[in-house]
């Protein structure tokens, strides 16, 4: 019986980084020269959403890609990893859920208006894309300590 292949094919995990350290080194670029300053608000706020919608299909490139060699143990892992990255990404998002309205409760409201931008930011963060990256780094993790295991194993 033939299973399902959800995966891509490892050439996208190579174009995913690539598309990623692009999407870094023009935003750092851009930041280091300080040529946002001269940029008006609906040019930044394009900027912005670009270079997150960018990193986003990046990190999923990078997410849904298999390895060289994808096996059992690798599909285990990947697995694992998922988990991992999705149990913090919800005990983060109820933990920031609980201090920003505790925050909004007991906050006067002169106080507290500036605070409400840095609320919706942090918001705004706490969406899929660092759940990707997280995933991202424990299974890379994970795979690299496994291979430095075996090979020293030997």
């Amino acid at each position: 019986m033939k299973t399902k292949h959800y995966l891509l094919s490892y050439k996208w995990q190579t174009a995913g980084w690539i598309l990623l350290a692009v999407a870094l080194m023009v935003t750092c670029l851009i930041v280091g020269v300080g040529l946002y300053m001269t940029m008006s608000e609906a040019v930044t706020k394009l900027f912005v959403a670009a270079v997150y919608i960018v990193t986003a299909l990046s990190l999923l490139l990078i997410a849904f890609s298999e390895e060289r060699q994808e096996d059992e143990f690798i599909k285990s892992l990947r697995g694992r990893s998922l988990a991992a990255a999705a149990c913090v990404a919800f005990a983060l998002s109820i933990i920031w859920f609980c201090v920003s309205n505790v925050g909004r409760m007991y906050l006067p409201l002169q106080m507290g208006d500036d605070l409400w931008w840095k609320f919706s930011l942090v918001d705004n963060y706490l969406s899929i894309i660092p759940m990707f990256f997280l995933y991202i780094v424990i299974f890379k993790a994970s795979l690299w300590v496994y291979r430095w295991r075996s090979r020293h194993e030997e």
